[in-house]
């Protein structure tokens, strides 16, 4: 949410009633903002390692009061336990490497939604049906 208060509504799944927000601001307005912080995030410090969340907490040491936000500023080592706890989450069971194994997940991808040019396209095609980590 930028800039405003958040509403939330009810709604109810499986005879239990759940939370959510309601998401006033429109979703092409927040798409295109965040490219473009996303961009001029990644030409001001260019290391593709980083998301643009620890590109802002490293800006905001210029800011000695701030308060340093761990949750993205993790060591290399911590990053890629992460993906590799991850890819075997995701494709458990595969004596594979962590790189074969994010090939094996694009391929499927790829047979999925054919005929397009990027990853992008085809997981913007495809869409998100997972259930969420906040119950939706």
């Amino acid at each position: 949410m930028i800039g405003g208060t958040m509403n939330y509504e009810e709604y109810t799944v499986k005879e239990s009633v759940q939370t959510i927000p309601v998401f006033d601001e429109n979703f092409e307005s927040i798409k295109i903002e965040l490219e473009a912080v996303s961009k001029r995030l990644l030409e001001l410090l260019p290391d593709p390692s980083i998301g643009p969340e620890e590109r802002i907490e490293r800006i905001a040491r210029i800011v000695p009061s701030s308060l340093m936000n761990s949750t993205y500023r993790k060591t290399a080592r911590t990053k890629l336990s992460y993906i590799r706890n991850r890819l075997n989450e995701l494709v458990p069971g595969q004596e594979l490497t962590t790189l074969e194994k994010i090939n094996y997940l694009v391929d499927l991808i790829e047979k999925k939604v054919p005929n397009y040019n990027t990853l992008f396209e085809r997981l913007e095609l495809m869409g998100d049906k997972r259930t969420s980590d906040i119950g939706r």
